[in-house]
Formats: C-alpha cells, structure tokens, sequence
C-alpha cells in the first residue's frame, strides 16, 4: 500500500493495487483454514504505512524489490506445497500459484516497457529459421 500511494507512473500504482488485493486474497484463505482450526491468524502490517505521498525511492527501485518479494513468494508457496502433509493445503498452494505467477509477469513486463530490465533471452524460432 505504501508503494502505491508514492508512485510517479500509474501504472505502477495499479500494479501495486493490483498486488494488495491479491495479498488479502491470500491471507483470507489461508486466515480461513487457521481460524476452522481454532488457531489464530496472523495480522497484516498495512497499519504501520505512513500517509506520506512523497516517494524516498523510485518507481524502478520499488518494483525491483515487489518482483523480487513476488519471486520469492512463489518459491516459498512451491517449498510449503512440497513439504505439506495436509493435502488440501497443498491444494490450496497450488491453486494460487497461477495468479501470482500472472502478477510476476505483469510486473516484469511494466519493468521492461520502462527499460528497467532487459526482455530476457528468447529462444530461436526454428520453424522460421527452417524456411528461410
């Protein structure tokens, strides 16, 4: 939330919207198994933002660091899912991953239209190749 309300491209905002939302989606979820479970879920930290719009840092640096949190995340969703015993958590990791996977990319595309980071390597096209 802090991200979004200090950055300069609007796109990025939405970016960072769009990935608050599926934040809460998430916890929500997973709030919901601890709560039938009569355990206690975990608060956010969205109340600790400041109401600064005065951004320290910029657009770039920002989504540096949510691409590589969201990175991170899937591999630790991939990590939690592997060493689960309860199958329907596992099952509910899996059916996340699609989403956050989608974000990721979204995020790396808005980095590279930016020409913050470079399109990553892309395999020849041997089909085309083979006709010319």
């Amino acid at each position: 939330m802090g991200f979004a309300q200090v950055a300069k491209h609007q796109e990025v905002e939405r970016y960072f919207l769009r990935g608050k939302q599926i934040v809460q989606k998430h916890m929500d979820f997973f709030s919901e198994i601890l709560k039938k479970e009569d355990l206690s879920a975990p608060m956010s930290w969205d109340t600790a933002v400041s109401n600064s719009t005065i951004s320290p840092f910029s657009d770039k640096l920002m989504m540096f660091h949510v691409s590589a949190m969201t990175a991170a995340g899937i591999g630790n969703y991939r990590v939690a899912m592997s060493a689960s015993p309860r199958r329907d958590i596992g099952m509910r990791y899996a059916s996340l991953l699609p989403e956050v996977s989608l974000y990721a990319e979204a995020g790396a595309n808005i980095m590279i239209e930016h020409g913050w980071l470079e399109e990553s390597p892309q395999t020849d096209d041997r089909d085309k190749l083979a006709k010319e």
